[in-house]
This record gives structure tokens, C-alpha cells and sequence, in this order.
């Protein structure tokens, strides 16, 4: 009787597994889509320059930004330091999806300061740049003037990051 007991046990077991894991499969291949703004979003590694375009603004260097969509999947995106350097996390807007452009509003909000930031003139090259390694990867530029020194226009560029560890900051 033991023994019939364990088969049935045994049974009703592989029966489970196999509806569990049954169900769980959509079949085919997923299709998770993506975000209106997926062709901006990335990590990057980015410097701040003087108003010159050349001279590193506060003798700083690079830094990881990222930009990702915002949650209205619109043409809004962040563009956001982690609360480093220029401590800068502010919302813009895709202006042209081809040729990918983008601006912020005149004094956004800026997250982390509580205060306000104009993002102007930004652009994202494909394949323009070299990582730290050597790699071929996407290029990255805006300025930005913040309430904190108005009239300033602060000059932003960088590459994408890959992940690869012979490009990550040095």
C-alpha cells in the first residue's frame, strides 16, 4: 500500500510540474517592445567643459550620466549624473527622432538642487566616438545654463558606455 501511495505521490508531482511550467510559456519569441525613446537611453561617460567647449569646468572629469525614458513612454526623457558632479537630474524633450536632437524647457526642474537648468542644443551622434578602450560607440553633447551661475552656458560631452571593463572610467 506504501508503495502505491509514493506512485501516486510521484504522479501527481510530474503532473503539477509539467502544468506549471506549461503555463508559464507565452510560446514563440517575446516581443517586450520598447520606449518612444529608447534611441537616447543609454549609460554615458560625460564631461562638463567651461563655456569654451575645452577647459574641464571646476577641473573635473568625466563622469557617468545616464538617460532614460520618462515614465509617460512620450518624447520626454531624463538626463540624470547620479547627484555627482554638477548634480543634474532634469527632464528634456526629443525634438527630432532621426536626427536625434533634443532640448529641456526653459528652468526646468532640476532634481537634485531643487533648482533650475536649461538644457539646449543636444545631440547624439551613432557610432562617432571612441570608448577608453578603443571601441566604436555613440556620442553625446548639450549645454546647459543652471540658476545657480546664470548666464553660464556649461558645455557637455561624451560616449556611450559598453559595459566592456578596459572602458570604464579611468
Amino acid at each position: 500500500m506504501n508503495k502505491f501511495k509514493n506512485k501516486i505521490i510521484i504522479a501527481s508531482l510530474a503532473i503539477f510540474s509539467l502544468v506549471t511550467f506549461n503555463s508559464c510559456d507565452e510560446g514563440g519569441e517575446p516581443n517586450p517592445g520598447g520606449t518612444t525613446t529608447e534611441k537616447f537611453a543609454g549609460d554615458w561617460h560625460i564631461i562638463g567643459f567651461e563655456p569654451d567647449g575645452v577647459t574641464p569646468a571646476f577641473g573635473g572629469g568625466y563622469h557617468l550620466y545616464s538617460t532614460y525614458n520618462a515614465s509617460s513612454n512620450d518624447e520626454n526623457f531624463w538626463i540624470d549624473d547620479h547627484d555627482e558632479f554638477f548634480e543634474i537630474k532634469t527632464k528634456v524633450q526629443a525634438l527630432d527622432m532621426t536626427n536625434l536632437t533634443f532640448a529641456g524647457q526653459v528652468d526646468a526642474d532640476e532634481l537634485y538642487t531643487g533648482g533650475t537648468v536649461t538644457v539646449t542644443n543636444g545631440k547624439i551622434w551613432k557610432a562617432a566616438a571612441q570608448s577608453f578602450g578603443g571601441h566604436t560607440v555613440d556620442s553625446i553633447y548639450f549645454e546647459a545654463e543652471f540658476d545657480w551661475d546664470p548666464g553660464t552656458v556649461y558645455k557637455f560631452g561624451g560616449h556611450k558606455r559598453t559595459g566592456f571593463l578596459e572602458d570604464e572610467l579611468p
